[in-house]
């Protein structure tokens, strides 16, 4: 079995860090063609500024194109295809992100959305609902692809970073089409079409918490660099603590042959797992014991839709509206039958898995749904329709109590996870 190699180097200098995280891997000549076309794509899904770290860091970025610079590529293209109902020119612009690639010399900044010269891509053996992708030609027909995420905790996947970052190549059409089936498996069908030849993660300030919205930024002072995404994702996984069999989509990359994920598959170059280790608070993994006073029947459940409830359990808390909301009865999961007497104003169906049922409650759509949407069912009791500028104008209102309430839990996880390292029993 041929190993993958994963790179991490650490440090506060984003240009001194990313020519190390190379050098580990062979170095920038070795990995980037003289006079080839190189397409970086950073994360810049959403509207948040640099401090939130939403958004992949603009150093970060800057760092990159100066060191792609010294292979000598014909061309550096930056692109990115932001979240669903946002504005790409916009998420790049606020996030620093256009203006620090500017400054580090990038040839082109192209909004994917935008694009008209679109080559359909056919899926072989998809796994997924998704059988073919409507990708850009310049994307396709580019020498070398590279990959720019930010770690981040994310309700729909637990957590975003190489695999997930992969999902802006699109337009919203097929953003759309991805959710209407298995997100991660339509993730992995989508890999297996478009595979960045290189990718570096972001975690010098990684966001823990509810993300990908409400962020919780951590100075964590690391790059990590692979040839193979999904080694990559495995290794900073368990350099923050996260498990990696709570995460599905490992097991679906496995299956379709496309990278590493076992520890004993990945050599580590540069600093140890065990040097920078540092655990994030990743909320989307607490289970559901703590809404036990809620009806909730979560048997069967995705972890995308199970992050989901997580998310709208704390916001309807942060909101004051946790505890006149507990006359609803909330399932998720592929269910053949539904309760019988339920009030249809007081039962709420999670996710496509439902969709049969949808007649008989409230109905979020979705595979998973789009993260406010089940919010939304509860908050307003009826069937929920994702509209982005609602639903972002309904975050922007909400955002200032929920950061108030993330700042105490994030407390009460610190106090535990102490107390648990030092071996006091609660």
């Amino acid at each position: 079995m041929r190993k993958s190699v994963v790179s991490i180097v650490e440090g506060d200098d984003a240009e001194k860090m990313v020519e190390e995280a190379l050098s580990l891997l062979g170095g920038v000549r070795s990995l980037i063609r003289p006079r080839s076309t190189v397409v970086i794509k950073p994360n810049a899904g959403h509207m948040g500024a640099p401090e939130t770290s939403v958004n992949t860091s603009p150093p970060l970025v800057a760092a990159v194109i100066r060191e792609i610079r010294k292979a000598e590529p014909r061309q550096i293209i930056l692109a990115e295809a932001a979240a669903l109902g946002c504005d790409t020119v916009r998420c790049l612009e606020i996030s620093g992100i256009k203006k620090a690639a500017e400054e580090a010399g990038v040839d082109r900044i192209i909004d994917i959305k935008s694009e008209k010269d679109l080559i359909d891509i056919p899926i072989r053996d998809a796994r997924s609902a998704l059988t073919k992708v409507r990708l850009p030609r310049f994307l396709v027909e580019a020498e070398h692809l590279i990959n720019l995420p930010i770690f981040k905790s994310h309700c729909s996947m637990v957590f975003t970073c190489a695999l997930k970052n992969m999902k802006g190549v699109v337009q919203d059409k097929v953003h759309y089409e991805m959710h209407q089936t298995n997100l991660a498996q339509a993730m992995i069908d989508l890999h297996s079409v478009v595979k960045p030849d290189l990718s570096i993660a972001d975690l010098i300030r990684p966001a823990e918490g509810f993300g990908p919205h409400a962020t919780m930024p951590v100075d964590f002072g690391c790059l990590a660099a692979s040839q193979d995404p999904v080694a990559l994702d495995a290794t900073v996984c368990r350099m923050v603590g996260l498990e990696v069999d709570k995460v599905p989509y490992f097991a679906y990359a496995l299956d379709r042959g496309l990278g590493n994920f076992e520890e004993k598959a990945v050599t580590i170059r540069g600093k140890a797992i065990e040097e920078v280790f540092k655990p994030l608070w990743l909320p989307y993994l607490q289970g559901f014991d703590v809404w036990d006073d809620y009806r909730i029947d979560a048997q069967g459940a995705c972890s995308s839709c199970q992050g989901l409830l997580g998310l709208t359990m704390e916001r309807l808390k942060a909101v004051g509206a946790y505890e006149k909301n507990k006359d609803v009865t909330i399932i998720l999961g592929r269910k053949k039958e539904i309760p019988e007497g339920i009030d249809p104003r007081k039962l709420v169906l999670v996710g496509d898995c439902l969709k049969r049922h949808r007649h008989k409650g409230l109905f979020a759509p979705g595979c998973p749904p789009a993260e406010p949407v089940p919010f939304f069912a509860v908050m307003d009791r009826q069937t929920a329709e994702f509209v982005p500028e609602v639903a972002r104008e309904r975050d922007a209102r909400d955002a200032p109590l929920f950061k108030r309430h993330m700042e105490r839990l994030k407390k009460e996880w610190q106090r535990q996870h102490d107390r648990k390292s030092m071996g006091v029993e609660e």
